[in-house]
């Protein structure tokens, strides 16, 4: 089993460690509501404010997200198609919800491994009747 880092782990660490895990962790951004059977709409983005490498021997292979146990989707990425600069990278999830969430967004880099985001709590309510 592949070992799991997040973005705490590393926070209490000097300005360069903090750089090593920010541009590492996958960051979700969404509402934290959600309508039963509606479409939602979840962004995933690596890194909250340093770009990651995307050489050939350092970069991302793919991004998850994740209710719980239960894998929602998967982003594979292709280097290539992201130029060989330092890159932010960020992707949108659309699904329909049925529950309230616990989301985590994984991401898997070559040469430091898998991160995980914090959990983000999504609460799923039932539209409103019409008349």
């Amino acid at each position: 089993m592949p070992r799991l880092f997040s973005y705490s782990q590393f926070a209490s660490g000097s300005d360069k460690v903090k750089a090593y895990a920010d541009k590492h962790s996958p960051v979700i951004t969404c509402d934290n509501q959600a309508k039963r059977n509606q479409p939602f709409k979840v962004k995933v983005k690596i890194g909250r404010n340093v770009k990651h490498p995307n050489a050939p021997d350092h970069h991302y292979e793919y991004i998850q997200l994740w209710n719980l146990e239960t894998l929602i989707s998967e982003v594979r990425l292709q280097r290539a198609s992201y130029g060989d600069q330092p890159v932010q990278i960020e992707t949108e999830f659309t699904f329909i919800p049925k529950v309230s969430l616990r989301l985590t967004a994984m991401a898997y880099c070559n040469k430091h491994g898998l991160w995980m985001s914090d959990e983000v709590v999504v609460h799923v309510t039932d539209q409103p009747e019409m008349d």
